[in-house]
């Protein structure tokens, strides 16, 4: 053993002559390193008729005016081709917002509880920030973290292949152009391959919800407050406890209610010709009960929230009804598979350049009718199972002529009319997340986020979301644009577009908005208060019109201006009321009807470093 220790070693000495020095300098290990990027925004904006905040845009003559600041920051560390990420972000307002620096529920800095019964209080915290600055500025749980995962290439395999694990972007996971159907940030796995230069691939494991140990397993979340207890409902439904009557906080409590929800993408990429790229996409998604609300969003009056037609309760909810027998507020049994072919595609060729996406949906959706309005839909208590059948298509072209770049668009989603029964048909096409994001590229600012990227028309449970949705509500969208822009000098553009926007099918205006459902149609007649099938009156949302400049005024700072105005349409009119007009309350009011043009003015000053 020695005399083999004593060879071993002068081999190695050998080698170390005869060796040439790079052979050492690939065997040592590499220097680690790490950086720092990221930008800073600070923002100012007018707003007049869009009202985010109340979910009635167009309505209320609503004006804000605020400025803020945005930080991200990402903390890379590299050793050799393998990589770590740290992103996260700061979002907050120029002033205090509500009653303390950071005022979103169940995020960060918790609400107060106020007065004798202990009453929660939290004040608006603003679209899209979690947190404002006031005097001293001092903010505490305000910080999102967005990415922390580890890249490495795969050992042992014969094509490379990068691995990427954690919290991460989808970045071209599912297309070249962004949030057609994927985009912002997941938790789970993206590998990519390259099995030759004009040949590469995808696959990406998505988790949307996590089960841990079971329904069960945690028991129910019981509410105290002193020696009285509240009304909880357990994992079964069963409601303990009650209603207090001492002073003290009500709440509905139950354990852990969610199922393992998954998506898979798989997206080869084919440089079929110089200028030519193409990447096919197929992706499911599975799910049982509920899920996150970006994967899912209420439209036609159907809630996605708990206690819902995804996971019903078998006592009296938010949502109107009255319970479901044996329904156990998990959504067990309750199943929807969605599965999304098509193509992205982008052609060059000189000056020209041509983008496509093509997107086909297709499935089963599970629901149970609880009750309440949604029985207007089939009787309460059932299961029914819907066909899901969408189309997505988004062309976009270009041509260069020296500084001047003209451009156009048209995309159009398919949607359903108004007195379709969503618990039946589903042909309005659903993302599996867009972060908001969709069509934040072309340049608007009123249907699509723009230069400040925290207002847009509608919102999550509101009439319409074209940024998260697509479509607006359940009755589809169509919009083709025309866009120019100006390089006056290399640091200066300028630009210029317009956007006509109408559905698909046309909206039913006697519509009310539902909390985590979109919009209801009405099923009782304005004029005769009688029952009656809701009909579309109008599937126009209006044209907006966008100018702007960008003005990169120094290294790493830019100046970013722009102002949107839409002249409104009749397709955004919706009920001011949340009830049927044969409701307690909802008799007609004068701002049922008409709606108001919208404005939004904005600049940014950015620092990218």
């Amino acid at each position: 053993m020695r005399r083999m220790l004593v060879l071993s070693l002068a081999l190695m000495a050998l080698l170390g002559f005869v060796a040439p020095p790079d052979v050492f300098a690939q065997a040592a290990a590499p220097t680690p390193k790490a950086t720092i990027t990221g930008f800073i925004d600070n923002v100012g904006t007018f707003t007049q008729n869009l009202s985010s905040s109340d979910l009635n845009f167009g309505r209320n003559r609503d004006q804000q005016m605020y400025g803020r600041t945005r930080g991200r920051f990402d903390i890379v560390g590299e050793v050799g081709q393998a990589k770590a990420v740290f992103g996260f972000e700061i979002d907050a307002y120029w002033g205090q917002t509500g009653f303390s620096d950071t005022t979103s529920i169940g995020k960060g800095e918790p609400c107060f509880t106020t007065g004798t019964s202990n009453a929660i209080t939290c004040g608006t915290g603003g679209a899209g920030a979690e947190s404002s600055f006031d005097l001293n500025t001092d903010t505490q749980g305000s910080i999102q973290v967005k990415w922390l995962y580890t890249e490495f290439p795969l050992p042992l395999v014969p094509i490379p292949i990068i691995a990427r694990l954690g919290a991460q972007p989808f970045a071209t996971a599912a297309n070249y152009k962004l949030a057609t159907y994927a985009n912002g940030d997941f938790a789970g796995i993206n590998l990519y391959a390259t099995i030759s230069p004009t040949f590469k691939t995808q696959f990406t494991y998505v988790a949307l919800d996590e089960n841990l140990l079971g329904k069960g397993a945690f028991g129910p979340v019981v509410a105290q407050s002193g020696t009285v207890q509240n009304k909880c409902i357990t994992s079964t439904g069963t409601v303990i406890g009650g209603v207090s009557t001492a002073p003290g906080l009500t709440a509905n409590c139950q354990a852990q209610t969610r199922n393992d929800n998954w998506a898979l993408i798989g997206s080869p990429e084919i440089t079929v010709m110089k200028g030519l790229d193409i990447k096919p996409m197929l992706s499911t998604v599975q799910i049982t009960g509920l899920t996150s609300a970006n994967a899912r969003f209420g439209r036609g009056g159907v809630s996605v929230a708990s206690g819902g037609p995804f996971a019903p309760t078998n006592a009296v909810n938010a949502n109107g009804s009255a319970g479901v027998a044996g329904a156990d507020a998990s959504g067990t049994g309750i199943h929807e598979q969605r599965h999304t072919v098509g193509l992205d595609a982008r052609w060059r060729s000189g000056p020209w350049s041509v983008d496509p996406t093509i997107l086909y949906q297709f499935g089963t959706q599970a629901k149970v009718n609880p009750g309440g309005v949604a029985s207007a839909y089939g009787t309460a208590g059932t299961r029914q199972s819907a066909d899901i059948s969408a189309w997505l298509g988004d062309i976009r072209t270009s041509y260069q002529l020296g500084p001047l770049l003209l451009s156009g668009m048209v995309m159009w989603t398919t949607g359903q009319d108004a007195k379709s029964n969503p618990y039946k048909s589903i042909k309005y096409f659903q993302p599996l997340d867009t972060d908001t994001s969709y069509l934040a590229d072309w340049g608007m600012n009123i249907m699509a986020l723009g230069v400040d990227y925290y207002q847009i028309i509608g919102s999550a449970g509101s009439a319409g979301d074209p940024g998260n949705e697509i479509g607006w509500d359940k009755y589809g969208r169509i919009m083709p644009s025309i866009k120019a822009s100006y390089a006056i000098t290399p640091a200066l553009t300028v630009q210029a577009l317009a956007s006509p926007n109408w559905t698909w099918h046309k909206v039913d205006t006697d519509a009310f908005l539902v909390t985590s459902g979109g919009l209801q149609p009405n099923f009782t007649c304005r004029k005769t208060g009688q029952n009656c099938r809701p009909e579309g009156e109008s599937n126009y949302l209006g044209t907006e019109f966008d100018v702007g400049l960008t003005y990169r005024f120094a290294p790493g700072l830019a100046f970013d201006f722009s102002a949107g105005y839409m002249w409104a349409g009749n397709a955004l009119a919706h009920r001011y009321v949340g009830a049927q007009y044969s409701a307690a309350g909802g008799s007609p009011v004068v701002k049922d009807i008409a709606v108001n043009d919208i404005v939004l003015v904005t600049s940014r000053v950015r620092f990218s470093f």
